[in-house]
C-alpha cells in the first residue's frame, strides 16, 4: 500500500480563510437576506482599467490568431517587463546594478516563497515573524521542516520573532542562530513596516550568521512614509543575503491571475556540505528550467501594460484608493478607543482586542451583531491571538458602511 507524506497530516483541518468561509456559510444559511460587509479578505476588488484591460482583450485575439505559440512575442515581452521592473521598482528608489538575469517572472508570491525555501536543506533553521502570514509556515510544515506542534500552537523547529505591541512592531533580530528568515514587509497581517535603520540590523544579522532573508515585498507599493525602504536592496550589503518577492495581486486587482517576480542577485551564494559556495541565482535557474513552463501570454501582456506609464499611474491611483479605505478604518477605530497598528504603509489595520478577548469570539460577535467580517488574529500564528485584521480592499461605500455599523455597535 502507498504511504502518505505524514507532514500533510500535521496541517490544520481548515486554513484560516477556508474556516472564515465555512462560518460565513453557516451564517448565510440562517440569515439569507443579511447584507454582509467583508473587510477580511486580501483580495482586491478593483482592476486597473484602460490599457491593462485592453491588453488582456488583445492578447485573447492574438492567441486565437496564432496557431503556434512560438509565434507570439513572448521573449520580447519578457525582456521589456524585466527592463521596466528594474527601472520602476528599483532604480527609482536608488537600487542600481541589477540585471534582467537577476529577475525571474513567476507565479504568485506564495508559491515563490515556498519554492525558494525548497532550495535550502531541511537542516536549516527557519525564522518567522509572529504573527505571520500562515502560508509561509504551512509550506514549511509540508516540507517536513517544522518538527512537532507544541501546546502553545508553535512548531518546535522554528524560531518565532515577536512582532507586537510590546516591541512597537519593530522586532529585534533573533537571539538564536537562524539560517533562513522570512520577512514580509509591509507586514501582513499587522501592517507594520521597518524603518531603514531597523532593516539594516536584519541585514547585518544575516551577514554575520551566513543566513538568507526571503523578503516578501508584495505590498511595497503601499508605503507612504519617507524613511521606509521600498526594497531590501536599498540597504547596503543586502544583495549578498536576500532574495526579494514582488506581486501584483494587491495593487492591480490581479489576485489569482498568477503574476509575480523573484529577484535573486548574482552576489548571493549558498553553501554545500563540502563548504563549496555556489550561486543561488544559478540553482534557481536550474529549478526554473526543470519545473517551470513560463508565464501565460495573457498575463505577460497585462504585466507589460502595468509597467507602461499609464499602467504605473493607474496602479498608483488604485493604491491611493485602498489607502483611503485603510485610513478610514484606522481613524474610526482610534476614535472608538481601540488600539491599532497599520493603515499607514499598508492597507491592513491590526486592532487589539480589549480584555484579552478571544479573536474567534470577537469575529463571531462582529459578524452576528454588526454584520461585518474581519479576520481573527490567531489565524496568523499564536502571536496573533487577542487581535483582528481589517483590510482596505473594498469599495469606499462598503468601507464607510462597515465603520458606521461598528460605531453603532460599539455604542
Amino acid at each position: 500500500m502507498a504511504l502518505i507524506n505524514e507532514n500533510y497530516i500535521k496541517l490544520p483541518a481548515n486554513y484560516l480563510f477556508k474556516e472564515i468561509a465555512r462560518k460565513l456559510n453557516v451564517y448565510k444559511a440562517t440569515r439569507p437576506n443579511a447584507n454582509l460587509v467583508r473587510l477580511d479578505s486580501g483580495d482586491s476588488t478593483h482592476i486597473v482599467k484602460g490599457n491593462v484591460v485592453d491588453s488582456l482583450l488583445n492578447a485573447v485575439k492574438d492567441m486565437a490568431e496564432y496557431r503556434i505559440q512560438a509565434k507570439l512575442p513572448v521573449e520580447e515581452l519578457t525582456k521589456n517587463i524585466k527592463t521596466r521592473i528594474i527601472k520602476v521598482d528599483y532604480e527609482n528608489y536608488g537600487v542600481s546594478r541589477l540585471t534582467p538575469e537577476e529577475i525571474f517572472l513567476c507565479n504568485n508570491a506564495m508559491d515563490i516563497a515556498s519554492s525558494v525555501c525548497d532550495l535550502f536543506s531541511n537542516d536549516n533553521v527557519l525564522a518567522f515573524l509572529d504573527p505571520s502570514y500562515p502560508a509561509y509556515i504551512y509550506s514549511a510544515v509540508m516540507a517536513g521542516r517544522a518538527g512537532e506542534k507544541r501546546q502553545d500552537g508553535r512548531w518546535s523547529n522554528f524560531v518565532y520573532v515577536p512582532c507586537n505591541w510590546s516591541n512597537n512592531f519593530l522586532p529585534d533580530v533573533p537571539k538564536a542562530h537562524c539560517d533562513v528568515i522570512y520577512l514580509n514587509l509591509p507586514h501582513n497581517p499587522t501592517g507594520t513596516m521597518f524603518t531603514r535603520d531597523k532593516l539594516k540590523e536584519w541585514v547585518k544579522y544575516a551577514a554575520a550568521h551566513n543566513a538568507i532573508i526571503i523578503y516578501d515585498a508584495s505590498h511595497s507599493h503601499y508605503i507612504t512614509e519617507k524613511d521606509v525602504p521600498h526594497s531590501i536592496y536599498e540597504i547596503r550589503g543586502a544583495k549578498k543575503v536576500a532574495v526579494e518577492i514582488r506581486s501584483f495581486s494587491k495593487t492591480t486587482g490581479f489576485t489569482g491571475t498568477n503574476f509575480a517576480y523573484l529577484t535573486i542577485p548574482k552576489e548571493l551564494s549558498i553553501m554545500t556540505l563540502d563548504n563549496e559556495e555556489i550561486s543561488l541565482n544559478t540553482i534557481w535557474q536550474r529549478r526554473q528550467i526543470t519545473t517551470f513552463s513560463g508565464i501565460p501570454y495573457l498575463t505577460l501582456c497585462s504585466a507589460d501594460a502595468l509597467y507602461s506609464d499609464e499602467g504605473v499611474e493607474g496602479r498608483k491611483k488604485l493604491v491611493e484608493y485602498y489607502m483611503g479605505n485603510a485610513a478610514l478604518i484606522r481613524n474610526t477605530l482610534v476614535k472608538l478607543g481601540f488600539k491599532v497598528q497599520g493603515g499607514v504603509n499598508s492597507p491592513y489595520v491590526w486592532m487589539k482586542l480589549p480584555n484579552n478577548t478571544n479573536s474567534w469570539n470577537f469575529f463571531e460577535r462582529l459578524l452576528y451583531e454588526a454584520n461585518v467580517v474581519c479576520s481573527p488574529g490567531v489565524g496568523f500564528c499564536p502571536g496573533g491571538e487577542g487581535a483582528v485584521r481589517f483590510t482596505g480592499f473594498s469599495s469606499r461605500e462598503d468601507t464607510q458602511e462597515a465603520m458606521n455599523r461598528i460605531v453603532k455597535w460599539k455604542k
